[in-house]
């Protein structure tokens, strides 16, 4: 049997997220972890829808042949467009002719037995027989009765919704996914269309997850019939059983042939296998995309790898991962000190918001490393919620997050040691000293001069009064 091993092990997360308009969230990484069992699949992508953290990837950007899956496509054009989907719609002949044609790859299609020129069936009847039964006649009805009877316009639809997304490797050629060179996807593009039509439209589900559904009566059932999902993983009796899986679409070729000048290469191709499934269970939900897996093994014989594939990984992401809280709302990280607060020097520093991600059970939370800002000293007042900062969370050097942080109180500030200290500012700013100095040094100059000044009038003063002496006449 054909095995890939998978590879690049590595913790790395995509931060969720944004909200699904016309762009779905961009792929940072190929996966935050990795099984250590072989895969069949030639492509694989699963995202935990819970935390929109990749916990297996396996080439999610190569091309490859989607096989039914296309239909996921086909189902959200639909869910898009029609308005009413209890309406009656033409089963005109143009929507079976393909499968009798020239083209090889197109015999023996898929379908939910619906006839040309029936007309009892609905909308709603062709959405279950597309996704539950893989009607390839019930997907170009659909296509016909959308677009006025051009099923290449609804194609085109395809097409530019597959871009709106932002699909980057991705092309429609058909709307049912038999082979075809020119219809291609990859495992990332197809969890891209697949994430969108489950975020967006509630009746997605709805129809892919069904375990049967009953038909109108035709010709051939005149009693009406009952169809049934092509998803083993949904069969209680099936040993790819899987509890909580929902859908969502099976895809498969047994054999393909090529193009060979005008004709076509009579050597079939080694066929594929192709699956989408959710599945929800114990509190958590996944989504997961695998691309061609082998059709048969060595000796010849069928397989059913897909399913293999898609039960593996499921009992491994639900046995090796659990969803832990890191941090919590309003949780103090850090304490920074305060200038002037009143009855206090420090404040807290608390974050604005919880963080739980999806790490591996025997992984202690522990091992994520916290960065907190460098915050210089606040000088009070400080108002409650004000803003300091991030707080940086870290696995093995990989950012998981980061969560804006607040103070976590208010602080008043301390009213006499405010004056104390503007007194203090004032007084030692440098004009009030240079003041003061001018001050000191007039004074001392005044008091030096009027020393000076005081002696020498006492000087004088002795002197004359010395003359006077002198002069003054002798008495006989």
């Amino acid at each position: 049997m054909k095995t890939a091993k998978f590879f690049t092990i590595f913790f790395t997360f995509i931060l969720i997220f944004s909200a699904f308009g016309t762009n779905i969230l961009s792929r940072t990484a190929d996966a935050a972890f990795s099984p250590t069992f072989d895969l069949y699949s030639e492509g694989v992508y699963m995202v935990n829808l819970d935390t929109n953290i990749v916990v297996a990837s396996k080439n999610p950007d190569k091309r490859l042949y989607p096989a039914s899956t296309a239909k996921i496509m086909t189902c959200l054009v639909a869910l898009e467009n029609v308005k009413d989907f209890n309406a009656k719609v033409d089963c005109d002949y143009k929507c079976f002719n393909e499968f009798w044609g020239d083209n090889p790859n197109y015999y023996n299609a898929s379908n939910a037995a619906i006839e040309g020129e029936q007309s009892n069936l609905t909308f709603n009847d062709c959405m279950y027989a597309l996704m539950i039964r893989s009607g390839c006649e019930a997907a170009n009805i659909i296509a016909y009765n959308v677009c006025n009877g051009d099923i290449d316009a609804f194609i085109d639809l395809m097409n530019k919704t597959a871009t709106k997304i932002g699909c980057q490797n991705t092309h429609f050629s058909n709307t049912h996914g038999l082979f075809d060179e020119n219809t291609y996807t990859t495992a990332y593009d197809m969890y891209l269309i697949t994430r969108y039509a489950i975020d967006k439209y509630p009746g997605f589900m709805r129809y892919c997850s069904a375990d049967e559904y009953d038909m109108p009566a035709n010709t051939y059932n005149p009693d009406g019939y009952t169809i049934y999902s092509t998803n083993r993983m949904m069969a209680t009796e099936s040993m790819y059983y899987t509890a909580g899986v929902k859908g969502i679409k099976t895809g498969s070729i047994n054999e393909y042939n090529l193009k060979k000048g005008n004709g076509w290469d009579s050597e079939a191709k080694d066929g594929f296998c192709s699956l989408v499934t959710m599945c929800e269970k114990d509190g958590y939900k996944y989504l997961l995309v695998t691309l061609q897996a082998p059709y048969y093994d060595t000796e010849g014989e069928s397989q059913v790898t897909h399913f293999e594939d898609h039960k593996k990984l499921y009992e491994w992401a639900y046995s090796e991962f659990e969803r832990k809280q890191i941090i919590g709302e309003n949780e103090q990280v850090m304490m920074i000190d305060v200038i002037m607060g009143r009855d206090t020097d420090k404040v807290g520093v608390v974050t604005t918001e919880s963080f739980s991600t999806l790490i591996p059970k025997s992984l202690d939370s522990t091992a994520i490393q916290q960065i907190v800002p460098t915050v210089d000293p606040y000088l009070a007042p400080i108002k409650k919620g004000e803003p300091v900062g991030e707080l940086v969370l870290k696995l093995n050097g990989e950012t998981l997050t980061t969560i804006p942080l607040v103070i976590e109180e208010e602080v008043v500030i301390d009213t006499i040691a405010k004056y104390k200290d503007r007194v203090k500012t004032v007084m030692t700013s440098p004009g009030v000293v240079a003041s003061i100095v001018i001050f000191f040094v007039t004074l001392i100059a005044f008091l030096v001069s009027r020393f000076f000044t005081k002696k020498m009038l006492a000087k004088n003063a002795d002197m004359q009064r010395r003359r006077k002496i002198q002069m003054a006449p002798k008495k006989k």
